[in-house]
């Protein structure tokens, strides 16, 4: 089975590096890029297929209705737990996506030979040291390329959001019950705000939470891979030699 870029990365850093705490750093952030990544799915995963009738239950003859609950005969519904459960999944998303982002940043740091490395690292971070540190980096310009483009400006104030707020709210979702399944739908998707850092959120985009959450992995998962195919062009145009020295 033949090596991904990533592989042979990891295979070269090691046998090429004595640096003994350099290699642990960097086989760390490696297997860190690789963690969040399948976290990064995993929340995925769980958003587009979180049933909300899970979330259904058959109260006690003496049971009230409680706050943000719905009822239909004797099923009652805790629409205040959905959107709980529905913006862990989203905050687990959002941060994991960027982290991988940010934790790809750290090992490009360690790959690479920096004069100075900031006290803070994210993938804008690394991007600009090698465009002025490390002019001609194939890794670089693919950087600079992909962090311009409409995907990655938008899909960057929803990591900022999720630190402070919370994208769903209880009130936005509405629900119907199917008598012929004796089961609750949703009357509509749910959606994203435009740009979560404005007030009021706006859904003018119509943005699908599960098909905008699946457009972003996609996107993170590409440039990830795109990023190690570049780095290794990086380390074969300089004969090997790790970390890639400055010019």
């Amino acid at each position: 089975m033949q090596q991904t870029p990533q592989q042979t990365i990891h295979e070269l850093f090691n046998s090429n590096v004595n640096d003994a705490s350099m290699v642990y750093e960097f086989n760390l952030l490696d297997r860190s890029v690789s963690q969040k990544l399948w976290s990064t799915a995993y929340y995925r995963d769980q958003i587009v297929d979180i049933d909300i009738n899970t979330f259904r239950f058959f109260p006690s003859a003496s049971a009230t209705q409680s706050a943000g609950s719905t009822t239909t005969a004797d099923v009652m519904l805790n629409l205040q737990d959905y959107c709980r459960h529905l913006n862990r999944l989203l905050d687990g998303f959002f941060m994991n996506s960027m982290s991988t982002l940010d934790t790809l940043a750290h090992e490009i740091f360690v790959l690479h030979t920096f004069h100075t490395t900031p006290s803070n690292i994210y993938i804008t971070t690394a991007r600009d040291m090698l465009l002025s540190t490390h002019v001609g980096s194939v890794t670089g310009a693919l950087l600079d390329n992909e962090l311009n483009k409409r995907w990655f400006t938008e899909f960057t104030p929803f990591r900022h959001c999720t630190t402070h707020e919370s994208l769903i709210r209880h009130d936005d979702v509405t629900v119907s019950y199917d008598y012929l399944t004796n089961r609750y739908k949703l009357s509509r998707k749910i959606r994203l705000p435009d740009n979560p850092q404005l007030r009021p959120f706006t859904y003018s985009r119509n943005r699908i939470a599960s098909d905008y959450c699946q457009f972003v992995s996609k996107n993170i998962e590409r440039l990830v891979s795109k990023v190690f195919e570049s780095v290794l062009k990086d380390i074969q145009r300089n004969a090997g030699r790790l970390p890639i020295p400055i010019p």
